[in-house]
């Protein structure tokens, strides 16, 4: 009977470590996720500010050339422009960013939408500031995660191991 007792322990223990460790996980993948949207957002300033190309053709050659996530919700969005007569390029930004709202973090989304307020707008160059307004923004973010993880992924893997032990002395 005792050994039952062992192996739901370390089940116990293995299973909030894990939690943890996949916390720590989701917080490395936001930080990837953030710096392809930098990367998207690039792309997507050159070829609207230089090339001038229509919003769906941007939208496909963006998705064509990012990874998943970001590649469905440009070609979602692409989609939903392709869809319109007369496509409006904030309502469709944002309606896109709230479809793709399992991929996005809240405060993510919130700034995601607040970029679409100036997609497909005629004055290119205030739509290339928003743009690059959102990508200084982006970087910041992401400079602050980047000094904070370390301490935050020891605080996720502690505290799950704590929550482990707990319940094991909980449960004996």
């Amino acid at each position: 009977m005792w050994w039952m007792k062992c192996i739901g322990s370390l089940l116990i223990l293995a299973g909030c470590g894990f939690l943890g460790w996949e916390k720590g996980a989701m917080l490395r993948r936001r930080i990837w996720l953030l710096r392809e949207m930098i990367q998207s957002l690039i792309l997507f300033k050159s070829l609207t500010g230089t090339y001038r190309l229509p919003l769906n053709v941007v939208f496909l050659r963006i998705s064509s050339q990012m990874k998943l996530p970001m590649a469905d919700f440009y070609r979602k969005l692409a989609g939903h422009f392709e869809q319109q007569e007369q496509p409006e390029g904030a309502l469709l930004w944002q309606q896109t960013v709230e479809e793709m709202g399992d991929v996005f973090e809240r405060e993510d989304r919130e700034l995601f939408r607040r970029l679409g307020d100036f997609i497909g707008i005629q004055d290119v160059v205030i739509q290339a500031a928003a743009v690059e307004d959102c990508i200084q923004e982006l970087r910041e973010r992401i400079s602050l995660m980047e000094s904070e993880r370390p301490d935050k992924e020891k605080v996720y893997q502690v505290l799950s191991l704590t929550i482990g032990g707990f319940l094991v002395l909980l449960l004996i």
